[in-house]
Parts: structure tokens; C-alpha cells; sequence
């Protein structure tokens, strides 16, 4: 049995045997001798006694909860004695590592020598959120902040996503159960980072960088003043450092910020070396302390607003620490219970009609021949990261983990394993899908008896695909129904039987024919890609009346104009050829500028109403591009340029295009801004730029409306933020470049259509043409549903979204994040995409 006695170490008590009392007494004595000739000494004393205490707390655990002569002597060897400083050159040995065993468990007392490689902790003694990484930079001997500034980013995905990723969240998690804690790891002797408050200006940021990189603190003052002047970054980076970086107060710290060793030694050396001297030639000059003077009253406000909140702050980050943990644990706890649900039902152990679709299919369906192993692995695929959601939560809110490592690791392994189980059973199932297999069915419904025929749809309330008819125009009497199924299979046999699987009505009541607006599953059928193609061909010359529930059954390019949906449906109508006809049209002038389009969505005051999905391949285009005439200057002027078939447009305009009898060139616009118009003829190209002579801050110009006319027009180019209207071009071949910020709306019938798109354009086709080819670079939304043409080829790159329509052929090519979605009924088709790109049948 030994005697203790307590001690005070700068506020932290310690109880020390006897023994080891009076080897530290001596100790402190020796160094209070030493020490006292310097000024500040009381400073000095306080720093170093604050050094022993750290030591002296990482010497402690659970298990052992009083200092001995052995730690002494452990103290005496790290931090050297006053006599060591006789030596000229002082070398800092090597202290043996101490930590603490495998497993977790605290080290006992004593230093152990390790033997073996060097172990990965996680250090309990610096940690902000569990010690990873501060953990990693003692492990690699680096400083902590440059690991937690790597974890931030992969946090924010900057650069990589430009948003909140998962992958360094996981990774974080991942290193938190697998490292094991330790609260005994030695000291490194790394350079760190700090604010030196000793050569600061105003916070000492760009003092502490300097000593950090051994440069100049002058160039790195520049430095961000040069930022400053770009654009504002050197203001946000500072604050940013400012908060992030800690001042360098204490001894220890200061001597860190240089790289020197934390022994008598080195602070004896620090001191000689003027560690708290200044230079005195290095006064500041009265327009230096003036230009700095509004900076340091900003940074005494900055200081103020620190002190005064600091205390709300705190109160504020437990608030968010307590909320985001609720948060997490209900969304977690959710998800859960919804994977449960969807596991049992995926089994047949739940009912399905309390749980109608899995997605946007049957969970019968959807489900049906794939492996149960395979979703059993899914499952688990699944519960163990929302597990360690939970965790993750709960240890928010209490503020500690309580998971061992050989718990995390047993759930990585077995995750692992559930996820190759489910790779594997998914290439097993994707067998089911190697052929292709057709069924077509004919039904034939009479039509004599009825002078007029209404089209009809039913809504099934099924979601998970629509159904889409083309019309055709045949000789007969009849109405006939053209189904074609299609579907997937491991033989074309087996195909053609998952084909016969699904299920489609047309109804008729005396002159009404119904139509579903989907197809269904019948009982026993599994997904296998079914797809379904509806062609109506109906008499020549047979009157037709449509629902609005009919036409969302029809592509816009049914129709020869952009008709408003109401305008449809109040109106008389028959096939002619591949396109329904109006009768009736030319009579109806209820149509008004704001009445609804065929989208059903209100056109304001001449505004594009532009829907573009990129995830889902999707843009909706419907209104006019240009303004009311009402909103255009009424000073105009008309050019006598002719004979040209190429125009080239360049600037902020508003184009209106058109093809006519004669040629006619005339501009609307301020007398001003028609001065800085350059139009000039080379050939049969007609060339419109614009000269842009000022900078208008405020974008509050009027518009340039330009109204062309020409007899034929086979190019056009426009560039710049140009909203254009382009009516009905009819010819051979037109060539269409649209780059930059271009609206438009194009409406032609020629033979070949030739389309270059780049930049950030909208752009709408309607018309006819033979052959259609598209290439788009960039963030471009092509709307080409209503352009029906026989062949078309389009090439997407960047993150364009493109919606067409082939009769016959389909090439097509997505690559980046592009989207094509294509309806008709095209025979042919190649199909290419790369990465997240997609073509798909609408």
C-alpha cells in the first residue's frame, strides 16, 4: 500500500504517489530555476504545467486512476531535463508508442513497446465527432485539419458532384466502427496550423500560413488581397480560415505552429530564438495603419459578435445535433419498416392488395421469377445500412457510440456477402431477357351504320405505362385494331407467351368506341419488358369526333397544327393518311391567345412555358416565344435587301420568320438600340449582328423585333439570347444552328431537316419532313414530338433531353446525361447510350 497525494495541474487534479510526488517536485523545482531568468517566466511555467497535465491525463484510464513514479519518469524522458540543454545539438529520441490493446480496451499502466506494424486508433483526446480523423493524421503524421478539410469535400462533392454526397458521410461511419478508440496515442511532432496572434493584422491567419509554408508572411498577405479583388473569394476564404483555424495561445501551440518539439529543449530553444519578440523596424506606416483601419474595426465587431453569441451558438449546434438526430432516426426508423413491407409482400406473405404496385408495377408482376435468395440478400442489402442509420442517429443524440467493432465489421461481412448474392442472382435473372418475341392481334369493329364515330378512352388507374395509338387511313368499311405486343424472353417462344400475357379492351356502344389507356397483366404474368402498340385504321372519309380522354391517347404529331386541346374536342375530324384532318377548323374563332394550349396550361402574355425533366427524358414546350405585338416598340424600319436564301443572326433579338411570295426585311425597335444594328448581304446570305458598345448592368433594354420574309430559305443560324418564331418552311433541305440562349419555335414540311444545337436552347419542331437529323451539345431541351418524320437521327451529348417521332427509322446516341424519347413505330432502330444516358420508347 502506497500513500497519494492530490496535486493541481492548471485546474486538473491528479492523484500521485508518494514516490512520484517528490521525483516531480524536483522536477517543476528545476525548471521554475531555470526558467526565471526569462520575462513572462510565470507564462512559461503555466504552458509547461498544462504540457505535463495532457500527458498525465493520456497516462490515465478507467482502469488506472493514479499517476506513479513510472509515469514521472515517462514525463521526465518525453520532456527532457534542464540539464539536457548543455548539449549543443539536442536530438529528440524516439519515445516508444504507448496505446492501448486490440480491441478497444484502454491501455493498462505503464508504456508498452509495439513489436508489430503500426495501428490505426481513433483518438479520443482531439476528437470533434469521434476521432477518425484526427485518428488518421497521427497514424500518417500529418496535421488533422488538412484530414477533416478532406472529409468536408467529400461531404459537399466539390468538385467532383457540386452537392451533398453520401460517400464521405459512409466512409466516416464505416472508419468509426472499424478503428478502435484510444485516448493514449503519442504526440507527433508535425508542423500544424494555427492563427499566429503574435504577427497578425487581424486575426493572424495569414501569419499563421506563412510560418506553416516557411514563406513570407508579406507574399501571403497579398495574396489575398489579390483574391479580394476576384471577384470577392479572398473575403470568404478568410473568414472561412478564420473560423476553422485555431489561435495559436498557449506555448505548446505556438511551438507547434513551427514544427518544434513540445520538450524543454525546444521551448528553451523557441525562447532563445525570440519566440515573443517583435521586430522593431517592422512599424506600419501611417497609410498602411489607414487602409487597415475599417478592416480591423470589422474584425473588433467580428471578435464582439463571438463573444456575445457564443454562448447561443452552442445552444444552437445542440439544438441542430439533437434535431438532425431525430430527423435521421424517423427517416431511417421509416425506411425500415417500408423494406420490411416491401420484403414480405416480395414473399407472399403479406397480402398484395394492401400494398397495390411495388413501384409502378404489380409486386407480383414486377417480382415473379426472381430468385427468393435474391431477395433475401436485397433485403439485407438494404436493413444493414439503415441499421447503422439508426445507430448513427441514437449516438447523435446521446453523443457517444455504443457499437463494438466487432459488431461493425460483422455487419460489413455479411453486407458484403448479400451484396454479391444479389449482383449474382440479378445477372441470373437478366437471362429472361435475351429475346425478343412479337404477337399481333387483329380486331375489326363495324362502322357502316354510323355517320359519325366518337373516340373514346377509359381510365384504368394503372400508371405503369400508357398506351399511345397511331391512326391510319385505309380503304374498308371497318374499323380495325392493329395490337402489336412485344415482349422478353430466354427463347422467342417464351417470349411470345410473356407477350400473350398482357391484356387490352376496346369497347364499343352503339357509334363510341372506348379505348383503354393502358393494357393490363393477366393473373400468373411476370415483367418481362412487355410493350404494346395500338395502330387505328379507320375508313376514308368517316367523320370523327374525339373526347379529351381520347386525345392523351394520341402523339401531337397526329395532328397537322398545334391545335389547343379544347379546340380538339369541339371540333369534326377524319383520317387523312397518317394524320387526322380537321373538317371543321375554319369555322371555330373561339380560339383566343390565352386560352389553353394542347398541354392544358395557361399561355401569359407570350411567355414559352417550358417543362424539361432530364431524369426522366421529358420537355414539354407549348406558347408562343415572342411577346404581344402591343409590347414592341411601334418605331420600325424596313430594308430593301432581296435575293437571299441564308440568314445569319446574331444578338439579343426577337426573330419572326417567315416564307412568302417577296422578300421583306423590317426591324421594330428604340431609334438607340437600332444603331447598334450590323446587317449586311454577302451573296445570298443575309447577316444581322449586333454591336455591343456599353455594358448594361440592368439588362433593361427593349427588344429588337426582326420580321423576315423570303421567298425560299434553306439556312438559318442564329446565335446569342434570341427568342424565335419560325413558321411552316417548306422545300428540300433546311439547315437549322441554334447557339446559346435561344428560344424558338419551329414549324416545317421539307424533305431533309438538318438541326446543330449547342449551349442552354429550347427549341420546338412541328411539321413533316422526310428525314430528320439532330445533333445537340450541351444543356439542351429539344420538344420534336409534332415534327413526324420517316427517318430520324439524333446525337445528344452533355445533358441535352431530345423527345421525337419516327415512322420508320431510329438512329440514335445519348451519351453524358442525355435523355431521348422517342414514340411511333419505327422498324428500325439502332440504339447507343453511354453512362447515365438512356433511349427509351415513350
Amino acid at each position: 500500500m502506497k500513500k497519494n497525494i492530490s496535486i493541481n495541474l492548471q485546474g486538473i487534479i491528479f492523484h500521485i504517489e508518494e514516490d512520484g510526488y517528490e521525483q516531480l517536485s524536483r522536477y517543476l523545482a528545476s525548471i521554475r530555476t531555470y526558467f526565471s531568468n526569462y520575462e513572462g517566466h510565470e507564462e512559461i511555467i503555466a504552458d509547461i504545467e498544462s504540457r505535463i497535465a495532457e500527458i498525465f491525463s493520456a497516462r490515465l484510464n478507467p482502469g488506472k486512476q493514479v499517476i506513479s513514479l513510472e509515469d514521472v519518469e515517462y514525463l521526465t524522458a518525453r520532456m527532457g531535463n534542464v540539464t539536457d540543454f548543455e548539449v549543443a545539438e539536442p536530438i529528440d529520441e524516439e519515445i516508444p508508442y504507448t496505446g492501448q490493446a486490440a480491441g478497444g480496451a484502454h491501455s493498462t499502466a505503464g508504456a508498452y513497446t509495439t513489436t508489430g506494424p503500426k495501428k490505426l486508433y481513433r483518438d479520443l483526446n482531439h476528437k470533434v465527432v469521434a476521432g477518425v480523423c484526427s485518428g488518421i493524421a497521427n497514424y500518417l503524421g500529418i496535421d488533422m485539419v488538412w484530414i477533416r478539410l478532406l472529409f468536408i469535400i467529400l461531404v459537399i462533392g466539390i468538385p467532383f458532384s457540386g452537392g451533398i454526397t453520401s460517400f464521405g458521410i459512409i466512409l466516416y461511419i464505416v472508419l468509426w466502427i472499424a478503428m478502435p478508440p484510444s485516448d493514449a496515442l503519442p504526440e507527433t511532432t508535425v508542423k500544424k496550423l494555427f492563427r499566429d496572434p503574435e504577427d497578425k493584422k487581424i486575426a493572424g491567419v495569414c501569419a499563421g500560413i506563412a510560418k506553416y509554408f516557411g514563406v513570407d508572411v508579406a507574399v501571403m498577405r497579398i495574396l489575398f488581397l489579390v483574391l479580394i479583388f476576384l471577384g470577392g473569394f479572398g473575403i470568404l476564404a478568410y473568414i472561412v480560415l478564420w473560423i476553422a483555424v485555431p489561435e495559436a495561445v498557449t506555448l505548446t501551440e505556438r511551438m507547434q505552429m513551427q514544427g518544434d518539439p513540445v520538450t524543454l529543449a525546444g521551448i528553451e530553444r523557441t525562447l532563445k530564438d525570440n519566440l515573443n519578440m517583435r521586430d522593431t523596424n517592422g512599424h506600419e506606416t501611417p497609410l498602411a495603419r489607414i487602409i487597415l483601419l475599417p478592416i480591423r474595426l470589422i474584425s473588433q465587431v467580428f471578435s464582439w459578435l463571438g463573444k456575445s453569441l457564443g454562448p447561443v451558438l452552442a445552444v444552437l449546434i445542440t439544438l441542430i445535433r439533437v434535431a438532425a438526430g431525430i430527423i435521421l432516426l424517423v427517416v431511417s426508423i421509416g425506411l425500415t419498416i417500408g423494406l420490411f413491407s416491401a420484403f414480405f409482400v416480395s414473399l407472399g406473405v403479406i397480402d398484395e392488395s394492401q400494398f397495390v404496385n411495388l413501384g409502378d408495377f404489380p409486386a407480383s408482376v414486377l417480382l415473379g421469377g426472381f430468385p427468393r435468395y435474391g431477395l433475401v440478400a436485397g433485403f439485407f442489402v438494404g436493413l444493414i445500412p439503415l441499421l447503422l442509420l439508426i445507430i448513427l442517429a441514437v449516438s447523435l443524440l446521446i453523443k457517444r457510440t455504443f457499437m463494438r467493432p466487432i459488431v461493425g465489421w460483422s455487419m460489413f461481412g455479411v453486407w458484403l456477402v448479400a451484396l454479391f448474392t444479389m449482383v449474382s442472382s440479378i445477372w441470373i435473372y437478366s437471362n429472361n431477357f435475351r429475346r425478343s418475341g412479337e404477337v399481333v392481334t387483329t380486331q375489326t369493329i363495324p362502322a357502316t351504320s354510323y355517320n359519325t364515330l366518337v373516340l373514346d378512352a377509359y381510365d384504368t388507374n394503372l400508371s405503369y405505362d400508357r398506351v399511345y395509338i397511331d391512326v391510319q387511313e385505309h380503304s374498308g368499311n371497318e374499323v380495325e385494331i392493329i395490337q402489336r405486343a412485344e415482349a422478353k424472353g430466354k427463347t422467342e417462344a417464351e417470349a411470345q407467351e410473356n407477350a400473350r400475357m398482357v391484356t387490352y379492351q376496346v369497347l364499343q356502344k352503339d357509334s363510341v368506341l372506348r379505348f383503354d389507356n393502358t393494357y393490363e397483366f393477366k393473373e400468373g404474368a411476370v415483367f418481362r419488358d412487355q410493350d404494346l402498340n395500338i395502330e387505328l385504321r379507320l375508313p376514308k372519309n368517316k367523320p370523327l369526333r374525339l373526347t379529351r380522354e381520347f386525345t392523351y391517347l394520341l402523339p401531337t404529331a397526329t395532328f397537322e397544327e398545334d391545335y389547343s386541346r379544347d379546340k380538339i374536342v369541339r371540333n369534326t375530324w377524319q383520317v387523312k393518311g397518317d394524320m387526322l384532318e380537321c373538317l371543321t377548323c375554319a369555322a371555330d374563332t373561339l380560339d383566343t391567345e390565352d386560352e389553353y394550349n394542347f398541354d392544358g396550361e395557361a399561355n401569359f402574355e407570350g411567355d414559352d412555358d417550358v417543362n424539361l425533366d432530364i431524369s426522366r427524358g421529358s420537355v414539354k414546350i407549348s406558347g408562343a416565344v415572342l411577346l404581344d405585338d402591343d409590347k414592341y416598340s411601334s418605331n420600325s424600319r424596313s430594308l430593301n435587301y432581296t435575293d437571299f436564301n441564308s440568314i445569319v443572326i446574331g444578338g439579343p433579338y426577337h426573330v419572326q420568320l417567315r416564307q412568302g411570295n417577296n422578300y421583306s426585311v423590317r426591324v421594330r425597335g428604340e431609334r438607340d438600340e437600332l444603331k447598334r444594328m450590323e446587317i449586311n448581304k454577302r451573296g445570298n446570305e443575309l447577316r444581322i449582328t449586333y454591336d455591343e458598345e456599353s455594358i448594361n448592368l440592368f439588362n433593361d433594354r427593349e427588344p429588337i423585333l426582326l420580321q423576315i420574309t423570303a421567298p425560299d430559305i434553306s439556312k438559318i443560324d442564329l446565335s446569342g439570347a434570341i427568342r424565335a418564331d419560325i413558321s411552316r418552311i417548306t422545300g428540300d433541305d433546311l439547315k437549322i444552328s441554334f447557339s446559346g440562349a435561344i428560344r424558338s419555335n419551329t414549324s416545317v414540311n421539307v424533305r431533309d431537316l438538318r438541326v446543330e444545337i449547342s449551349g442552354a436552347s429550347i427549341s420546338k419542331f412541328a411539321g413533316r419532313a422526310e428525314r430528320f437529323e439532330l445533333d445537340a451539345t450541351g444543356a439542351s431541351g429539344i420538344d420534336a414530338q409534332g415534327l413526324k418524320a420517316n427517318t430520324v437521327d439524333v446525337d445528344l451529348t452533355g445533358a441535352s433531353v431530345a423527345e421525337v417521332y419516327a415512322a420508320n427509322t431510329l438512329r440514335a446516341d445519348a451519351s453524358g446525361a442525355s435523355k431521348i424519347t422517342y414514340s411511333g413505330n419505327p422498324k428500325n432502330t439502332v440504339i447507343d447510350s453511354s453512362g447515365p444516358s438512356s433511349v427509351k420508347r415513350r
